[in-house]
């Protein structure tokens, strides 16, 4: 059985409605006040940025794929239930993109913050200090580090498989808050470091 006109209506109207949503998706650069000492390395944030744009134009390409096929399908053999098992799909991989922006975004969001934006900065050159060997034996991956509550460190690696798909383009580092306080903050920071490195 053929798409219905108004489930067709529907579903194209859904999808404008992601591609919307898309556009109102704004580079790191334009959303996140900040003083410049708290910001991001260079390489960091044009990797994420990078990342996150090439994100962004797959996304809107399926959008409009789908758009085209549901237009073509008006007149053929489609089902509404493939129209709404296509849609389905598109919309697991929208919200798998709006996640990958929020991770980023929160460890950009806290450079904002007052004192503690400049304290993440110096962390992430503690970092990449770290992980930088005399000889050149690897590049060293952007990286950037972020708060969070809990009582230990965590790293998701650079070059790893993100959420949905994709490489990872940068190392997130997570800092406990706790940590922020006396000598932990080293051990934990470098520690991490440390499993970049071994992967690298």
């Amino acid at each position: 059985m053929a798409i219905s006109p108004f489930a067709a209506r529907t579903l194209a109207l859904e999808a404008r409605g992601l591609l919307t949503r898309l556009t109102r998706v704004r580079p790191f650069a334009l959303l996140e006040p900040m003083v410049p000492a708290a910001g991001l390395l260079p390489s960091t944030q044009a990797a994420t940025e990078r990342y996150l744009i090439d994100g962004r134009r797959e996304l809107r390409d399926m959008v409009i794929l789908f758009l085209d096929w549901l237009e073509v399908s008006r007149t053929s053999a489609a089902s509404t239930a493939e129209a709404q098992r296509r849609f389905a799909m598109l919309r697991l991989r929208f919200n798998t993109v709006l996640t990958q922006f929020d991770l980023f975004s929160d460890a950009v969001a806290q450079r904002s913050e007052h004192d503690v934006g400049v304290w993440l900065a110096g962390l992430d050159i503690v970092a990449r200090d770290a992980l930088t060997l005399p000889g050149g034996y690897y590049q060293v991956p952007p990286l950037v580090c972020y708060l969070d509550r809990g009582v230990g460190a965590a790293i998701r690696r650079a070059r790893t498989r993100m959420p949905g798909g994709g490489a990872n383009p940068v190392a997130i580092i997570r800092v406990p808050r706790e940590r922020m306080i006396g000598s932990g903050i080293a051990s934990s920071l470098i520690h991490e470091v440390g499993h970049q490195a071994s992967a690298l």
